[in-house]
């Protein structure tokens, strides 16, 4: 991993994502790219008063954020960038320029009727993306250590895609991973693929040095919230899904229920959704 790519409003939502992104580009010794896009919305978190330069102030909060970075290291491998336009199609944009492998974004969650219509960002930064995105809620602090990566595994070819990325993590953070094997239902050749799929991904984190792996199987009907309670009660630090597989099939995309997946997940998700993506690096 040579670059990561993080996108920053200055909300304390970014500014938690940008601890957990300097974590993991420190691990890697890799570039790190601070982005901030300028468009009518994106002032709101600058506290910034009438006529100050804009630029200037975007600066000056950069300069605050690698400031605060311990790691000297780290601290002279991270650049700053301003761009103009939509949010989400810059970060795609300069994703692709900038070549990085991969994206960190915030996800603010919500409660009721806001959970529809909040987050979008960060559900269409994953659908977009050509490379892995973490997406990080604000209330997740890196305090907390990533010593468990929960992985579900589910039928489809796809299901192994996110392995090898969420093993280098593991490697790098010491962490146990979690195979979680996901039967949607009982067809029995289905379910042998699951769990062929499941030991393929266990023999791949064991001989690439995953220190603990844990191997688990359950029948449900509910993709996501199996996920997230299976997460929570190993007190996992990462869950790490294809977006549109794993939670459940076509009902679970990232316009309904696999948008409140990202959302309300308490626990950092890395997610790849891209089917161009999927498609050129299949299985492991």
């Amino acid at each position: 991993m040579e670059k990561i790519l993080v996108a920053i409003d200055f909300s304390e939502s970014s500014k938690n994502t940008f601890d957990h992104a300097i974590s993991v580009a420190s691990k890697f010794r890799a570039k790190l790219v601070l982005m901030w896009v300028e468009n009518s919305k994106s002032t709101k978190h600058l506290g910034i008063e009438k006529g100050a330069d804009i630029h200037s102030e975007v600066n000056s909060k950069f300069d605050d954020l690698i400031s605060s970075v311990e790691d000297a290291t780290a601290k002279d491998n991270i650049d700053t960038l301003i761009v103009q336009g939509n949010t989400v199609d810059k970060v795609i944009e300069m994703s692709k320029e900038l070549e990085v492998s991969l994206i960190f974004e915030g996800s603010h969650g919500a409660h009721g009727f806001r959970k529809y219509i909040l987050g979008s960002n960060a559900n269409n930064i994953i659908a977009e993306a050509t490379c892995p995105v973490i997406t990080v809620r604000h209330n997740r602090g890196v305090s907390r250590a990533l010593e468990t990566i929960v992985i579900p595994i589910d039928s489809t070819l796809d299901t192994r895609q996110k392995v090898p990325l969420s093993v280098k993590l593991a490697r790098l953070y010491g962490a146990e991973i979690h195979l979680l094997g996901l039967f949607f239902n009982n067809v029995g050749n289905i379910k042998n693929r699951v769990i062929s799929y499941t030991e393929q991904a266990e023999i791949y984190c064991k001989k690439n040095g995953v220190k603990s792996v844990v191997v688990h199987y359950i029948t449900t009907d509910d993709g996501a919230r199996t996920i997230l309670n299976y997460a929570k009660k190993v007190d996992a630090g990462l869950i790490s899904v294809m977006i549109d597989a794993e939670l459940g099939g076509s009902m679970w995309n990232l316009r309904s229920q696999g948008k409140q997946f990202v959302n309300q997940s308490p626990i950092p998700i890395l997610s790849i959704a891209n089917r161009e993506l999927i498609k050129s690096r299949p299985g492991l």
